[in-house]
C-alpha cells in the first residue's frame, strides 16, 4: 500500500516523520487530512490517536455524494471503528477529544473497545450449514458479516449487526458502534466502508459489487433499508444479501 494512503503508522514510521508524542500529533494532521473524502462540504477533517500497540491511528471525514450529511462518517468514528477492527482496546492518547470513544462508562456496560461476543447464528439451516468454523480469517463474505455481527457494540438497540462488502475479490467488514448520543452511532455499512477507505488503497465505492448484512430476527432497530439506500447511491452496481440471526443460548 502506498505511504500516502496509510492510516496505521508504526512508531519508526511516525518518528520518520517527527513525531515521538502525542504532542507532536499536529505535525501529521496536515497529510491526514488529505485522506479524507468530502465531495459535499469540501470541508477535510482528521484526528489521530496513539492506541496501546503503540501504533498510531488516523481517521478521517467520509462524506457520500448524493446522500444527506447525516450518512457521512465523522473523523472521530473512523478513528474508532478504525481501532475496533484491528484489535485495539484501548486509546492512550487522541489529538482531538473524542466524546464517541469516550462512551458507555456506567456500571455494567462494557466499554465501546472491549471485545464484544454476541452469541448469533444464522437463522436459516441452509446458511447456518455454510459457515465456516474458523469464519474470523475465511474469504466468505457471509461469514465475515456474522463475525462482525457478533462483534457489534449494540448496548442500547441490543439488536447487533454486521457487514461484509467485496470489491475485486476482497473483504470489508465492519459492525454497528453505538452511542447513548444517537447521531453518534455508527452503522455496519459506515463502519464496513472505513475498512474499505483504510485498506482499499485509494479505489472509488463505485467498485464494489457486492454486500451482506447480517441482523437479527425481528430486530427493534433494522440496517436493511439504510444500507440499500446508502449501497444503491454510492456502489450502483453492489448487491446486497441479507441473512437473519438470533441469539443463542450463553455457554
Amino acid at each position: 500500500m502506498a505511504q500516502q494512503l496509510k492510516f496505521i503508522l508504526t512508531l519508526e514510521e511516525a518518528a520518520s516523520k517527527g513525531v515521538s508524542t502525542p504532542s507532536d500529533f499536529l505535525k501529521l494532521k496536515e497529510d491526514a487530512i488529505i485522506l479524507a473524502r468530502a465531495p459535499i462540504s469540501g470541508v477535510q477533517d482528521a484526528v489521530l490517536g496513539l492506541a496501546s500497540s503503540d501504533r498510531v491511528f488516523l481517521g478521517v471525514n467520509v462524506e457520500f455524494e448524493g446522500l444527506p450529511l447525516h450518512h457521512s462518517i465523522s473523523s472521530e468514528q473512523f478513528l474508532v471503528a478504525n481501532l475496533a477492527l484491528n484489535f485495539e482496546q484501548e486509546l492512550h492518547a487522541c489529538l482531538l477529544p473524542s466524546r464517541f470513544y469516550l462512551e458507555s462508562f456506567e456500571e455494567d456496560v462494557p466499554l465501546l473497545l472491549v471485545p464484544q461476543n454476541n452469541r448469533l447464528a444464522l437463522s436459516d439451516p441452509v446458511s447456518a450449514a455454510e459457515i465456516c468454523a474458523n469464519r474470523e480469517h475465511c474469504s466468505h463474505p457471509k461469514c465475515r458479516a456474522l463475525t462482525a455481527a457478533n462483534k457489534s457494540y449494540a448496548q442500547y438497540s441490543k439488536c447487533p449487526s454486521g457487514v461484509a462488502l467485496i470489491c475485486e475479490g476482497e473483504v470489508y467488514k465492519g459492525w454497528c458502534i453505538e452511542s447513548a448520543a444517537y447521531n453518534l452511532s455508527l452503522g455496519p455499512v459506515q463502519a464496513a466502508l472505513v475498512d474499505f477507505v483504510a485498506r482499499g488503497e485509494g479505489k472509488g465505492f463505485e467498485m464494489i459489487t457486492g454486500a451482506v448484512l447480517v441482523e437479527m430476527n425481528d430486530a427493534n432497530v433494522s440496517q436493511e433499508a439504510t444500507a440499500r439506500v446508502l449501497l444503491e447511491t454510492i456502489a450502483p452496481g453492489c448487491v446486497l444479501n441479507v441473512f437473519h440471526c438470533y441469539k443463542t443460548a450463553e455457554s
